[in-house]
């Protein structure tokens, strides 16, 4: 069956796809046995309840609801949690207009991991890596050679990546790509990663980090009551796909009309938020530690040394830029895995090449990514390949 509809509807789904997936037969066949797979725990659901209130009937003969609605929530996270493992589900939830970054993270990390390609990267990192690379021409740039997907997170700091670094192990990329600037070390270490990503098995690394002194308490407690609890975890997605994009949405949209419409006033106030203090310390020592998990799982890890727009960059305390650069310096000297390309190396970009502060337009994309794809392709010998 998966076969007939890749044939007949095979062009469509690699063109909805773009850089997820290359092959539209495995994906519906990979689709089909997760549908199976959530068809049956639904099946043992009602048999399970059948069961249960056979028992409960002989037991309890007031307020029997009480126990089948709380076994009923159980099992709804349950299914969920297991759903939440399969692109089906979060596919279903992507369709119709918006989206939630945690969809397309978990979305495009699942389909990696089907991805029969024996060589495969992961674009990492902020919404800049997003901006600055385009992965589906960087895969037809690249040929058989390499399969990348992006799977950046907003706001991504080094803390951030290690949280992440879990959620890539069973697609285990030979490579990562991460465009890192100063966003990633000296602003506040509070994002949209910890409340959807961190987990009750963080804490005695997080502890023993001082990741509880610098992550607020609600972030702490949406990532560990999501943990246990699913629903929790996705009720945006599934807000979103039930009633609008505009019901989660609305924080955004706050957020954008406050916005300074003078560049030159926003960059005045976002480069304020820069500094060198001992959360930034936090925040490098665990990107260090990301890049040393990578290097026991042998992956090569290619560090951009971006930046902002100019006209941000150039109101950023100096001192702040020269610790990042002497601090990507000293983790190449350090990891053999790592590759760095320095900021003198990459194409210059101008404030016109810019959409706002942080991310740059179309036109410079696609000129990165013809950069990077020719970066790319000489560390792509086998024989260099590995750390």
């Amino acid at each position: 069956m998966s076969r007939i509809m890749a044939v007949r509807f095979g062009n469509v789904l690699l063109r909805l796809g773009r850089d997820k997936f290359s092959d539209a037969a495995w994906f519906v066949e990979c689709r089909l046995g997760e549908a199976l797979w959530l068809a049956t725990l639904v099946m043992l659901w009602i048999a399970a309840h059948w069961v249960l209130g056979r028992l409960i009937r002989a037991r309890i003969q007031r307020e029997r609801w009480v126990a089948q609605g709380l076994a009923g929530f159980v099992f709804l996270n349950l299914w969920i949690g297991a759903a939440m493992n399969t692109a089906l589900f979060w596919g279903a939830l992507l369709l119709g207009a918006g989206f939630q970054n945690l969809e397309q993270f978990h979305f495009k990390r699942i389909l990696l991991e089907e991805n029969p390609a024996h060589s495969r990267a992961v674009l990492m990192g902020s919404s800049q890596t997003r901006a600055e690379i385009n992965a589906e021409r960087l895969n037809n740039l690249l040929g058989t050679n390499l399969w990348t997907t992006e799977l950046h997170f907003p706001g991504c700091h080094g803390y951030d990546l290690l949280l992440l670094e879990r959620r890539i192990r069973r697609s285990d990329p030979r490579w990562v790509v991460c465009y890192v600037t100063e966003g990633y070390f000296y602003l506040s270490s509070e994002g949209e990663t910890p409340p959807n990503f961190f987990g009750l098995v963080d804490l005695a690394d997080g502890w023993r980090r001082g990741a509880l002194r610098y992550l607020s308490r609600d972030e702490i407690f949406s990532g560990l009551l999501g943990d246990v609890l699913p629903l929790f975890r996705c009720r945006e997605a599934l807000a979103q796909r039930l009633f609008g994009s505009a019901t989660v949405d609305l924080k955004q949209v706050q957020y954008n009309t406050s916005l300074q419409v003078d560049l030159q006033a926003r960059a005045g106030e976002a480069a304020s938020g820069f500094r060198l203090s001992p959360e930034s310390e936090f925040q490098k020592k665990a990107f260090e530690e990301f890049v040393a998990r990578c290097q026991q799982a042998h992956r090569r890890v290619v560090l951009l040394a971006g930046s902002y727009n100019p006209i941000l960059a150039r109101k950023i305390n100096p001192a702040v830029r020269a610790d990042l650069l002497a601090f990507l310096e000293e983790l190449k000297s350090r990891y053999p895995n790592v590759v760095l390309i320095p900021e003198s190396e990459l194409p210059e970009q101008n404030p016109a090449d810019y959409e706002d502060l942080s991310h740059v337009n179309a036109d410079m994309r696609d000129r990165f990514t013809l950069y990077l794809a020719g970066r790319l392709s000489p560390l792509l010998d086998t024989r260099e390949s590995a750390p």
